[in-house]
């Protein structure tokens, strides 16, 4: 059975960037372009699941619900609940808020809740792989995107057996912030 894929480039191109740069900026940016780059990799399904660890302005948080579509699901985490605050007011007005959850947490400490999800994307960077708790979060099968700690690494894992992290590519990015 063919699984039909989620248009990231097109959810991408659809949801206004501008609406989250204005008035007080997120303690971390990412580039739009940075950030689709990070959500191909990802090879989203349409009607997915994603876990979203760093809500930042709520910018990618809105391309992928786009792109899952209201049959999905996107649930992001941010440990500042100021940033978690402003992305849920920024995401309050579009059609497709009712498919994402955006929740103060500490992704590194706390497991994610309503697993387990097709992907995970990190707009935060870990030193050595992803920790056991995202990895374990993830269906087998499953997508990793998650930037390497001191490198301009940003690193797709897929999750094989139990216990089995494959790294499979991934992309040279610049963060700002």
């Amino acid at each position: 059975m063919r699984v039909a894929r989620a248009d990231v480039v097109g959810a991408h191109a659809a949801t206004g960037v501008g609406r989250f740069q204005h008035g007080v900026p997120a303690p971390q940016v990412t580039p739009p372009a940075v950030v689709l780059a990070m959500l191909r990799l990802l090879d989203l399904p349409r009607g997915g699941s994603v876990y979203e660890v760093g809500t930042g302005s709520g910018f990618a948080t809105a391309v992928l619900a786009r792109a899952v579509g209201p049959a999905g699901r996107v649930h992001s985490v941010d440990r500042d609940a100021a940033v978690v605050d402003r992305a849920g007011r920024l995401l309050g007005p579009d059609p497709l808020a009712g498919t994402v959850t955006v929740a103060v947490a500490d992704a590194l400490r706390e497991p994610p809740p309503d697993g387990p999800y097709d992907r995970l994307v990190a707009f935060l960077s870990v030193a050595d792989g992803p920790p056991d708790l995202w990895t374990a979060a993830v269906r087998r099968g499953g997508r990793l995107v998650v930037p390497v700690r001191g490198t301009r690494r940003v690193v797709r894992y897929r999750v094989g057996e139990p216990g089995e992290l494959v790294a499979e590519g991934g992309i040279t990015a610049t963060f700002t912030g």
